[in-house]
Order: C-alpha cells, then structure tokens, then sequence
C-alpha cells in the first residue's frame, strides 16, 4: 500500500514512483538464508527422523524437536525471511521529488526513510544475477550519503548505501535521478536571483588552451 503521501511537504512534487519487481526482492533478499537453512536442517535431519518416528509410534520423546533452539533456527532460516520478504513487499515503495528521494517500507507500521540531494555523495546502478533471470530489465540504485558510512568493530568503514531495490528501467532512472540532482544542488547553491544572465562556464566543453 503507497503512503508516500503522509511525509510530502506542501508543494513537494513526485517526478517518478516506483516499486521493486517481485521475484528480484524476494530471491536477493532471502536465497542466501534459505540456503544456509537447508544446509542447517540437513544436519539436523537425523534428529527430525527419529522424532518423526517416536511420535508416530505415539511416544512422547519425539516431542522434544520443538524444544530445540537448533531446530526453530533451521525454520526460520528457512521459512522466516521469504515470508516476511513477501509480506513486506506490497508496503515497499519509492519516489523522486523535486526536493528528495523517498523509500517507504514496513511491515507492521510504514517506515519511512529520506535522502535531501545535497546530502548525496555518490550513487550507483547495480544489476544483480536475479535481476538478469527474473527481472527482466530490474537492477537497484545505490545511493550513498555521509551518513550512510559506520565503522566497524575493528575500525574498517562500512557503506549501507540508501537503495532503489529492484526496479524497472534502472539506467533510466538513474540518469534521470541524476539530471533531478543536479538541477536541485545547483539551485541550492546558485540561486536564480543571483545567477548571471550569461555563465560562460557553466556547461562549457573543457578547453586545454
């Protein structure tokens, strides 16, 4: 459900909306996990076997796999995340403004998280392996702020880059999130009523001479 509308300033205006395509989100956002729950469960296949035996000769000692932490992990891993990724996945939403880009998630409540473009010190497009299999032309745009770098334990700097995740057209997204950048940092700095009437260089062709 779109509820971008409950965080628009007045006279905020949304150039471009848009949301993830499915099977990229929830394949990027849970095969690693599904994965290494398989493999969990695989050790604990023993256990679950002998269990599944007890209870059907109606002991009561086969009851004891769900006392397990081991056990409850393992269906976490791999029921959890693809659950909670589907369930969150209509609430994800994103947008360009003439002011920032929004990104709408949540899964009990609406989350919302916003980047001003003058804040914004770099952004990519990356298309991943799922996107190429099941997206079509899906891909995400990274977008990287000063506050989205942290330090970890040992002092190593870590990006958690804002991310357009999934979506359609992502080159043309990305060039047109780029010219809505520019024109909003320039107008930051530059504002109309200082600007000259003529600005030999700006969008000039650099010239060695």
């Amino acid at each position: 459900m779109r509820e971008l509308d409950k965080i628009l300033d007045e006279k905020e205006k949304v150039f471009w909306e848009g949301k993830p395509k499915f099977w990229p989100f929830l394949l990027g956002g849970s095969i690693v996990t599904t994965i290494f729950g398989l493999f969990w469960m695989l050790f604990l296949i023993p256990f679950i076997v002998i269990a599944a035996i007890n209870i059907a000769q109606g002991g009561l000692f086969g009851w004891g796999i769900f006392l397990l932490p081991h056990f409850w992990i393992g269906i976490i891993l791999v029921f959890g995340i693809p659950i909670y990724q589907i369930l969150v996945y209509k609430h994800v939403y994103y947008a360009i403004t003439n002011k920032r880009v929004l990104f709408q998630k949540g899964l009990i409540g609406r989350d919302f998280e916003m980047t001003d473009f003058d804040q914004i010190t770099n952004a990519e497009v990356n298309v991943g392996l799922f996107d190429k299999l099941f997206g079509g032309s899906s891909g995400s745009i990274l977008i990287s702020t000063a506050g989205s770098f942290t330090y970890g334990r040992h002092g190593q700097q870590i990006s958690r880059p804002y991310s357009l995740r999934n979506i359609e057209n992502p080159y043309e997204v990305f060039k047109f999130f780029k010219k809505v950048s520019h024109a909003v940092k320039t107008d930051i700095q530059y504002p109309n009523k200082y600007r000259p009437q003529t600005n030999p260089g700006y969008n000039s062709d650099y010239n060695p001479k």
